[in-house]
């Protein structure tokens, strides 16, 4: 089976997305363009995909420039305490409640967490390449969070930290789940 089209309700910001020639996205062009974006849950059903053992990153369109993909978490499922290297990254919550912790760096260079929020359904989260957080599905089990990412370049790798006395590494980007193939 093909992989799914991408809905029409997304093509006004993919025609910015693939406009970019040799820049990457303006960050707050973007959080703007999925504010005023009608995309929902329903729009996105055919890139729908979980894992039981980590949250899935499911391919919705990509070029040199941007890739786009809709995440699928589980209840307890979070990302690694990560930067976005050099790429910006915008996304738009699908549904349920997104809880982003935000990180700082210590004296002694580690990381600390510094603040916890919460983002319901259709709030925009936004991130610089050097910011460093981890988002989560904090809900009750059942409850699936679905957020719909926006990465420009392509998040191909990015800084990973852990609380746990490790300074960091390097973490390279799955490969995206083949949704309808």
């Amino acid at each position: 089976m093909p992989a799914p089209t991408p809905p029409a309700v997304l093509q006004p910001i993919l025609k910015y997305l693939h406009g970019l020639k040799d820049q990457r996205a303006d960050l707050d062009l973007l959080q703007r363009m999925l504010t005023e974006s009608k995309v929902t849950l329903d729009d996105v059903r055919d890139y729908l995909c979980y894992k039981d053992d980590c949250y899935c990153r499911n391919l919705v369109a990509e070029s040199p420039m941007f890739n786009m993909l809709v995440l699928c978490w589980k209840s307890g499922q979070r990302s690694p305490i990560h930067d976005h290297a050099h790429s910006v990254c915008a996304f738009k919550v699908l549904e349920g409640v997104c809880s982003e912790t935000s990180y700082a760096f210590s004296p002694c260079g580690q990381v600390v967490p510094v603040r916890t929020r919460d983002f319901h359904k259709g709030e925009i989260v936004a991130s610089h390449d050097s910011e460093t957080h981890q988002v989560s599905n904090l809900q009750p089990e059942g409850q699936c969070l679905v957020t719909l990412h926006i990465y420009s370049p392509p998040l191909k790798t990015m800084k990973v930290f852990s609380i746990m006395g490790n300074k960091g590494g390097e973490w390279l980007a799955p490969e995206h789940a083949a949704v309808g193939a």
